[in-house]
């Protein structure tokens, strides 16, 4: 929550290559948003904001709220949204909104990862989220997913395919992007195991939507640029 924050982050990136880009964090729908924003855009590493512990169903009649949003998509950042259900419910809201604004999913929005066929109310949510071409989903959290926390999540494809494969029904091979979710996902299962699932199963859907979902889409969902390019 420290706004600061955002700074060390961008200090440390300019003195490791391997970060390319940075989602921050500021205080949108307050006077000195403005500023922050400003201050942070100028810097090309700076690729977006991420909320989160926001009641955004209330923050989205709030017009400061809605007004520093815009100014969000008028620079051509990303909206990173973490949360449970109703982060879903906001994305077709803000997307509705704002259509030209690229929004990206944490986290499957808490889905409940069981081995089973998601909740119904969770792919209605999602399938309206998803019908908005603006709107990307992670596939983070899959381990996290499952309330493992002794390290325990299951290692094999099959488990994870019911939530996966809705995902890929919903948003394709274009708006998919891996997140790890690392440290935290080292609770649930190795960092290994992480990658690995999804490896899996995006290896399964061709060497292109692997590389898309890898790497490709997450360029076109932050518009990062290689370092030195």
């Amino acid at each position: 929550p420290w706004c600061e924050d955002n700074q060390w982050v961008l200090d440390l990136a300019a003195q490791q290559p391997f970060i390319v880009g940075v989602v921050g964090n500021l205080p949108v729908g307050t006077k000195d948003f403005a500023a922050h924003l400003k201050r942070f855009a100028a810097h090309r590493l700076f690729r977006g904001l991420r909320l989160r512990g926001i009641n955004l169903q209330t923050a989205l009649e709030d017009g400061a709220f809605t007004a520093d949003l815009k100014k969000l998509a008028d620079r051509d950042l990303a909206l990173d949204l973490v949360g449970g259900l109703d982060i879903l419910d906001a994305a077709d809201r803000i997307a509705r909104l704002l259509p030209g604004q690229r929004i990206v999913l944490d986290h499957l929005a808490g889905v409940r990862v069981d081995g089973q066929a998601p909740p119904a109310d969770w792919v209605r949510a999602m399938r309206r989220a998803a019908a908005h071409q603006n709107v990307f989903a992670k596939v983070s959290g899959l381990v996290e997913g499952t309330g493992r926390t002794d390290g325990s999540a299951p290692g094999d494809v099959e488990f994870y395919r019911p939530v996966l494969d809705t995902l890929w029904g919903l948003f394709g091979p274009e708006r998919l992007i891996y997140g790890s979710n690392w440290p935290v996902s080292e609770r649930f299962a190795p960092l290994g195991r992480v990658q690995g699932l999804v490896n899996d199963y995006f290896t399964a859907q061709g060497r292109e939507a692997l590389e898309k979902v890898f790497a490709g889409n997450a360029q076109s969902a932050y518009r990062w640029v290689k370092r030195g390019a």
